[in-house]
């Protein structure tokens, strides 16, 4: 018999409302402001090779956001799990775990970004817009081949959305937690090859890549220490996840003086002698 059937048969109550409505609240926020930021990254990489690395991470924060957000928010306000039990639990779990994955592999290469940025800044300066995004391929088809040898394994634990609990749920109690943390450190160098503003803008981006690495870790613990304690509990640790992901944004508004100004003209870039005096404005 379901656990759940009572819950799905009942009209929306008040916690179903909050629960629901506060994930596609949240998402209808950071997730259009996110796309507003990956554009402008986008739009400026030509100058600063640093956003290029940044733009797809936040394509994957934007995935994840959706699927931690929206689709769970969707899921709980309409009462449907939105995949059958037999091909889409597993179809769904993959997707999941590829998406994860990816996220965590860029912590990683922005890592070596930042590191390259500033240590090797003459080779950095020179790379073409395609070497980067090649670069950027690797998270994806690393987090592929990763989710195809653990999907079919015997210690495999299938997750999926379950409305009723407001988050993820196991198919079996089995508990199998692999906990990744992935630490970087940047080290300063020669400024060789970037003009002052851009060598700026790069040393800059240091800053929301490291404060991101400390909530990553900090969710990490989070998630795996409320696993199993109660339906808010589940919504909480999808809110976790979904903070990890908005919080890539709201670094960056934070510590770049160049996004922020981008926003703030919707869109619009800064030109060249505007992020100059933009950036000494700042500093």
């Amino acid at each position: 018999s379901d656990p759940f059937l009572e819950w799905y048969q009942s009209p929306l109550s008040l916690e179903d409302w909050l629960a629901g409505g506060s994930m596609l609240l949240l998402s209808s926020i950071f997730i259009p402001l996110t796309t507003l930021v990956a554009f402008i990254m986008y739009k400026a990489d030509k100058e600063i090779i640093g956003y290029r690395y940044l733009v797809s991470s936040t394509f994957v924060d934007i995935l994840c956001m959706i699927q931690y957000g929206g689709i769970n928010g969707i899921a709980i306000l309409f009462k449907n799990p939105l995949v059958d039990k037999k091909h889409g639990r597993s179809a769904m779990h993959f997707y999941l775990d590829w998406t994860w994955y990816t996220c965590c592999l860029h912590y990683p290469l922005i890592a070596w970004s930042r590191f390259a940025a500033i240590k090797t800044p003459m080779w950095f300066c020179r790379q073409k817009r395609w070497h980067s995004y090649l670069i950027c391929l690797l998270p994806y088809l690393l987090a592929l081949i990763l989710g195809c040898s653990t999907h079919w394994s015997q210690f495999f634990v299938r997750f999926y959305f379950e409305p009723a609990v407001y988050g993820m749920l196991a198919e079996d109690f089995v508990k199998w937690t692999i906990v990744l943390i992935i630490r970087d450190r940047s080290t300063s160098g020669g400024d060789q090859g970037f003009s002052k503003g851009q060598m700026s803008v790069e040393k800059r981006l240091m800053f929301p890549c490291v404060i991101n690495n400390l909530i990553f870790v900090l969710g990490q613990f989070a998630i795996t220490l409320g696993t199993g304690t109660g339906k808010w509990a589940t919504w909480l640790i999808c809110l976790l996840f979904f903070i990890n992901s908005a919080a890539n944004c709201v670094l960056l508004l934070l510590f770049s003086p160049n996004i922020r100004a981008s926003v703030l003209r919707r869109g619009k870039s800064v030109s060249t002698c505007e992020r100059a005096t933009v950036s000494v404005l700042q500093l």
